[in-house]
């Protein structure tokens, strides 16, 4: 079996047939929006591509039988490198797909585990080969790689949604006090109601949702301006004189 496999790679004609499926998956997906890391660009893609149609052309060219299967074997690596290419974009679809749902939703647990289940097979696919040489265990180093990059991925995720979503919004931090008052046990079911209602009064008032949507968009965007609004202004006078 290991021999009709060997035998397999080591035709160029094979090695052909799978650049040019890899070529039309590439272009197919190439509008994914899913794939924000392994979508292949088309220079990468054409610089390969010239590589191989060398390696072809030196195969076909009669040299002796020693280059010829060199060639072979350089053809043989460039679609495994893009065979790897692929397998990190079939994991990377359902990772940013389970972002997009705990995203819409943060509430939720189940989308949440979703979001760490698929993230740590997509980084550590990527990050596999860094693991080998990283000086430390592979398994430390892609637990340590999984867990950091998973979280800045949900940070940014979620600060994306901003207000159009209601995350970083009055209507997100009523909601998230309504709910630990609701979690609580320990106070008194009057006090839940009285404050319940005390919640749902003070969003209804426009003017109070505008304010509080505007300082957490400067506390996330530019926190320096929120009681020193001249220091704006101080920035940019700043970057008008240095150009």
């Amino acid at each position: 079996m290991w021999n009709f496999v060997v035998n397999l790679s080591t035709q160029a004609w094979i090695q052909v047939v799978v650049l040019f499926l890899f070529v039309w998956y590439f272009f197919a997906h190439r509008k994914d929006p899913r794939m924000v890391v392994s979508r292949m660009g088309l220079v990468h893609l054409l610089l390969l591509s010239l590589v191989f149609l060398y390696l072809l052309l030196s195969w076909a060219s009669g040299i002796r039988p020693a280059l010829a299967q060199v060639s072979v074997f350089g053809m043989f690596l460039i679609n495994l490198y893009l065979l790897d290419v692929v397998v990190l974009s079939r994991l990377e679809g359902p990772y940013r797909d389970a972002l997009e749902d705990y995203c819409r939703v943060p509430k939720g647990a189940r989308d949440l585990e979703a979001v760490w289940r698929t993230g740590k097979r997509f980084y550590y696919l990527r990050y596999f080969l860094q693991s080998l040489f990283s000086g430390v265990s592979p398994f430390q180093f892609l637990r340590e790689v999984a867990f950091s990059r998973i979280r800045d991925d949900v940070q940014d995720d979620l600060k994306r949604c901003g207000d159009g979503r209601q995350f970083a919004s009055l209507g997100g931090i009523l909601g998230f006090l309504e709910e630990r008052l609701e979690q609580d046990e320990t106070l008194p079911q009057e006090f839940k109601d009285l404050v319940n209602r005390d919640l749902k009064q003070f969003g209804q008032h426009p003017w109070v949702k505008d304010q509080v949507n505007e300082y957490l968009r400067l506390a996330l965007e530019s926190p320096e301006s929120l009681h020193n609004p001249q220091w704006a202004q101080w920035w940019e006078k700043a970057k008008k004189s240095r150009s």
